[in-house]
């Protein structure tokens, strides 16, 4: 861990299970942490206000004063709110979600933990201090769930750093499944071969001594029965790792929606570039694997304008270009963003390169031909297409058909040549229309 002295490092825990509690304590002792525990959240935070630690890590539901609530007395004390708070419950629900952000938590770790995963998640906030403006010069984000008001106070980073904690949290688990499920599909495998053997047994020694049949039939019976309930426990492994990808859609989908809080313009445009860039993508047989990368790109490919200020995305009238300059670096913040985040697909890759063009002109790292992903390429293609046909605060929609000559002008220069003629054709000869429209 660099920078910290472990042995000077003191953390607090707040957990009212004394097994869980003692079992946290050792993990961290034995990294030779300094470790106070707390049996609720109102003695945690007494023992915070009288000797302030380096990191809090709390359960949720505790008496007397929840974990959502002792971490949102902490983030409210100006003495205290630049401690990181790590949330460790076994709560999935959305719900509990939004109300981790809505307390201002740092980091969601669900139960059972992985140790290394969670002392991992510690070093990197005892590594990066919290710096960033005092709540109460946050304008609220309102919006609805489930029929229900929230006013969320947080900066759109700390919550992006807290969703993209429950990813990565989502992500090792469903490693820690399939990693399940392949043994058990091994151990199946050996059993089936291990039954074959034994009807070759079975024959055998049917053939020495007709009195050992029964015990050979019950024996392949009892080893059938072992594959079954294996294939049972694979099945359902199976719908757990199902289960696991939709959570990491919604995640990313999650993300998207904190810029449509922020940007109805940017967020609307990126849905509809994902309804365009998959239609391509199908037209032109790309793999299972590509149009999924391909989607979930698609839905955060301007998550990057987080970092550009409101007033310069939505100025009418023409851009200067400074402005525009800033605007450029959409594509790499939203790298810097997606890069460290362990998705089965290159999402930072497609993210960055969307703005690449064929002949090397686009941007920021000015890549050509096959530098490029297939991806970005279709992804570039229905960027500019809806970006043309739809309204934009700085000028008037242009329309389809300039659309459409923007990118055949400049098929094989900077757009790739087939993705051009896949999108002209479902616009033109199988009528592909934005919703809408």
């Amino acid at each position: 861990m660099s920078g910290i002295n472990k042995a000077e490092t003191k953390i607090l825990i707040a957990e009212d299970s004394p097994t869980q509690s003692l079992k946290l304590q050792i993990l961290l002792e034995e990294q030779k942490y300094q470790v106070t525990a707390a049996a609720n959240g109102k003695e945690a935070l007494e023992a915070c206000q009288a000797n302030p630690p380096h990191m809090i890590i709390t359960d949720i539901e505790m008496p007397e004063m929840s974990g959502y609530e002792f971490c949102e007395a902490v983030k409210n004390d100006p003495e205290l709110m630049h401690i990181p708070v790590i949330l460790l419950t076994s709560l999935s629900d959305p719900v509990d979600v939004i109300r981790g952000v809505n307390a201002r938590g740092d980091c969601y770790v669900t139960k059972p933990y992985n140790g290394y995963f969670l002392l991992s998640k510690m070093e990197h906030h005892l590594n990066t201090p919290i710096i960033g403006p005092d709540p109460d010069t946050i304008d609220p984000l309102d919006f609805s769930f489930k029929g229900k008001d929230y006013s969320v106070k947080s900066t759109p980073s700390q919550m992006l750093g807290l969703l993209l904690s429950i990813y990565e949290d989502a992500v090792l688990r469903n490693y820690e499944l399939t990693q399940t499920e392949e043994a058990l599909e091994e151990i199946t495998q050996k059993l089936e071969k291990k039954v074959s053997a034994q009807e070759q047994a079975e024959r055998a020694l049917k053939e020495l001594n007709d009195s050992l049949e029964q015990k050979v039939v019950e024996r392949t019976v009892a080893l059938e029965m072992e594959i079954l309930e294996h294939k049972a426990t694979t099945g359902k492994l199976r719908s757990n790792v199902k289960m696991l990808r939709k959570a990491m859609e919604g995640t990313i989908t999650a993300m998207a929606n904190t810029l449509d809080i922020r940007d109805p313009y940017t967020a609307d445009h990126q849905r509809r570039v994902v309804q365009l860039a998959v239609a391509i993508a199908e037209s032109m047989e790309l793999s299972r694997g590509k149009m999924d990368g391909l989607r979930m790109a698609g839905v955060i490919h301007d998550i990057g304008k987080i970092a550009i200020p409101l007033a310069i995305l939505n100025k009418p009238g023409k851009i200067t270009d400074t402005e525009f300059t800033l605007i450029k670096t959409h594509s790499e913040v939203g790298y810097d963003i997606l890069k460290k985040v362990e998705f089965p697909w290159p999402i930072a890759e497609i993210v960055i390169q969307h703005h690449e063009r064929l002949d090397g002109s686009g941007y920021p790292r000015g890549l050509a031909g096959d530098q490029i992903l297939m991806e970005a390429k279709i992804l570039a293609v229905a960027d500019v297409v809806e970006a043309m046909f739809s309204h934009r605060p700085y000028r008037a929609a242009l329309g389809m058909d300039k659309a459409l000559a923007e990118i055949i002008s400049k098929k094989g220069t900077a757009f790739d040549a087939a993705v051009v003629d896949a999108c002209v054709k479902l616009i033109k000869h199988k009528g592909f229309k934005f919703p809408e429209q």
